[in-house]
């Protein structure tokens, strides 16, 4: 009976009579989803858009609780708005002086980008230089570092006695901020290029201009942009500084005509007025580098 019944089972054939019946096998239970893959989407592409969330939103929720901590202190102190005024009184000061903050933040804007691109663009050139002549390149890169070591409230002065009191400092000032770290990442850019690629341009007889166009700078560009990034909050930064020294326009000269004058209000205005600027200027180049560099952005995100 045993035999007969394993050649049935073997078999697939129903059993014979008064034989139990064979048990059928438990059916699994379908397997529970892996916790993080729920949503739709690549795993990369839904990795990203986290990071890109969570970039935004923790910055936002700390600069939100010290605006509200602020405001609260104000209200249970009860202080003085010459002494700290309560952020609603600072919007509400923003929002009567909107078209004195921007008429000031003209010029500011003006010498900063004029300044910015005067800067950059000989940083570009001259790392281009320093890259492909060795001698230029220390005869002139510690000249550099000195420029770049000396305080630009020290060199502010020397600056307006030799060129004068004028746009063209402000002008001059703010190149010299924007010139150092464009030069520094470019130098680091230019020179980091895969040695293999380089003795492939060299093995078909590449010129160095057809090296420089067609490998040195590619290479290069998430570098330069880099030190644009430093240098667009920067310059912006050293243009209002500029005109604390000296001038008579620009939001510089509000910021420090209303501490002169007790306007505490319009003073936490303006320095609003020049973070946005800051903000502003530095966003231009993030959205630049990612439409003109968008393989930095793949290397970086890994996707």
């Amino acid at each position: 009976m045993k035999s007969s019944s394993t050649d049935a089972a073997a078999t697939g054939s129903a059993p014979t009579a008064g034989e139990p019946a064979p048990l059928a096998a438990p059916a699994r239970a379908p397997a529970p989803p892996r916790a993080g893959n729920t949503s739709p989407g690549p795993p990369g592409v839904r990795g990203r858009g986290a990071r890109q969330a969570s970039s935004w939103l923790i910055p936002a929720t700390v600069v939100i609780v010290i605006i509200g901590l602020w405001q609260l202190l104000v209200d249970v102190l009860g202080l003085k708005p010459y002494f700290i005024p309560s952020p609603w009184r600072v919007v509400v000061t923003f929002e009567e002086s909107f078209g004195e903050i921007t008429s000031s933040c003209v010029p500011t804007i003006s010498q900063a980008v004029v300044g910015f691109a005067i800067g950059n663009g000989l940083a570009v050139i001259m790392s281009i230089w320093f890259v492909h002549v060795s001698a230029a390149r220390r005869a002139l890169y510690p000249l550099a570092i000195v420029l770049q070591s000396i305080p630009l409230v020290a060199l502010a002065p020397v600056a307006i006695v030799t060129l004068g009191n004028g746009f063209t400092t402000k002008v001059v000032m703010t190149g010299i901020i924007s010139f150092f770290p464009t030069l520094v990442n470019m130098m680091r850019g230019l020179a980091a290029v895969d040695p293999n690629m380089l003795q492939l341009f060299q093995s078909v007889h590449s010129s160095r201009l057809q090296v420089l166009a067609r490998l040195r700078w590619p290479m290069s560009l998430p570098y330069l942009f880099a030190g644009l990034r430093i240098t667009a909050s920067a310059s912006m930064v050293g243009a209002i500084i500029v005109e604390w020294i000296s001038s008579d326009t620009g939001l510089g000269y509000m910021i420090i005509n209303s501490t002169y004058q007790f306007n505490t209000p319009l003073l936490w205005a303006s320095i609003v007025a020049a973070s946005l600027l800051v903000l502003a200027a530095f966003g231009v180049v993030v959205l630049a580098e990612r439409l003109l560099v968008p393989w930095a952005r793949t290397a970086k995100f890994g996707v």
